[in-house]
């Protein structure tokens, strides 16, 4: 079983998850690749996140990790989700933190290569594989985020081209983005999710302006952009008029399930450096792991990160197996992101002060995985499908107030 080897003589810690050759063989790819080629960058990140972050994913292109996550018809390797969660755990136990690290591609890079024009996809998916350029997701709206069907802004159909107006954001890396799917309302708001559009948009088009908004974690490089008259040829439309919602709800489940699994690797991480430091700094002419305030938060931890591992991975599975987990990949999304906060609260206050500086890197990571709590729909809507698979959609409505 592969593990982290410690300087000192701590016992290692993590069960193993890997249940295959093929499993083991990869995670030691990607913690090379992390050892050799993440790290070293960390003191270039700090100051410069972006072009370092741009650097990365063309180095995760050149070694095929970018096309883990895509179907092999579609020019990727077909990776399994246990794969890409090995991916995204290991990562997140590197010491460049944050967003822009360089992810497999997620299922809206599949949406348009499945729905978009040929000539499109041709130029643009090789660009995306390769690590050269960047896809975003552009649902959330001032106004309505968790709720996308609610969306207000608009498409209307005039001649060979469609003209979008409205306002999108609040969304991560909105400055380092090459290229967008926009969801829009093309049919009437009392259609609802039934009215909404996916369309292709270069980045850089006219009628696009940008504006940026100061985060909790500098590297969000969080912002959005307001639409004024974007035009888009009919070949921009992602698969079928009115289907954008539906597709990409096909990728909610999978997309909530694979992300928490980052914050496991970054937490798995703070606890063995705190743990060592515990056992290391002295107060009072003894270790201060061996005082019950320190020991015990930072042991509660450890229990609940490795029980929470074991779930998500057997959710993984459950998805290679064809099996649904939307109730699952709920409940991962919203509570391993609050274990993980937890966890790294503890190692922040076994610390102490410095746990607050950027010497380590807990309180940098604690902002970061702060945003799971909101991301991809909020831990209130979690708990609302989680409601709706266990008690059923009749009581979902009525909390809804649909009844």
């Amino acid at each position: 079983m592969l593990r982290r080897k410690l300087e000192s003589d701590l016992v290692e810690m993590w069960v193993g998850q890997d249940k295959t050759e093929e499993e083991q063989l990869f995670r030691e790819s990607i913690r090379r690749f992390v050892i050799e080629t993440i790290n070293p960058v960390t003191f270039d990140a700090k100051k410069d996140y972006k072009t370092t972050s741009r650097k990365l994913y063309r180095k995760a292109g050149e070694r095929g990790i970018l096309s883990l996550s895509i179907p092999q018809e579609l020019g990727g390797q077909g990776g399994t989700a246990v794969l890409q969660g090995i991916a995204r755990e290991e990562m997140g136990r590197g010491k460049v933190i944050g967003y822009g690290l360089p992810w497999p591609l997620s299922w809206t890079h599949v949406n348009f290569a499945e729905g978009c024009s040929g000539d499109l996809v041709k130029e643009w998916m090789p660009r995306f594989l390769n690590g050269e350029a960047s896809l975003g997701l552009a649902s959330t709206e001032p106004k309505s985020g968790s709720d996308v069907a609610s969306i207000v802004a608009n498409g209307v159909k005039k001649g060979d081209k469609y003209i979008l107006n409205g306002e999108k954001g609040p969304m991560s890396s909105v400055s380092t983005t090459d290229a967008f799917i926009i969801l829009a309302r093309t049919g009437t708001n009392d259609a609802g999710a039934r009215g909404v559009t996916a369309f292709f948009a270069e980045a850089d088009r006219p009628g696009i302006e940008y504006y940026q908004l100061e985060a909790m974690e500098d590297s969000a490089d969080l912002g959005g952009f307001r639409m004024n008259n974007l035009e888009l040829s009919l070949d921009h439309v992602v698969g079928e008029e009115g289907k954008g919602f539906y597709q990409q709800m096909k990728a909610f489940d999978i997309e909530r399930a694979i992300m928490p699994m980052a914050y496991l690797g970054a937490t798995m991480d703070s606890l063995e450096l705190s743990l060592e430091y515990a056992k290391n700094r002295e107060v009072w002419g003894r270790p201060i792991a061996t005082y019950e305030g320190v020991m015990f938060p930072l042991i509660e931890a450890v229990t609940k990160v490795e029980s929470i591992r074991s779930f998500c991975y057997q959710v993984l599975r459950n998805y290679d197996e064809r099996k649904r987990i939307t109730k699952e990949a709920a409940m991962m999304r919203w509570y391993v992101t609050r274990v993980c906060l937890d966890a790294l609260d503890a190692c922040i206050q076994a610390n102490g002060a410095q746990g607050y500086t950027d010497n380590v890197p807990h309180q940098r990571r604690y902002r970061w995985v702060r945003a799971g709590l909101f991301g991809h729909g909020t831990q209130e809507i979690q708990k609302l499908v989680i409601a709706r698979e266990i008690l059923g959609k009749e009581i979902y409505d009525q909390a809804l107030g649909r009844k």
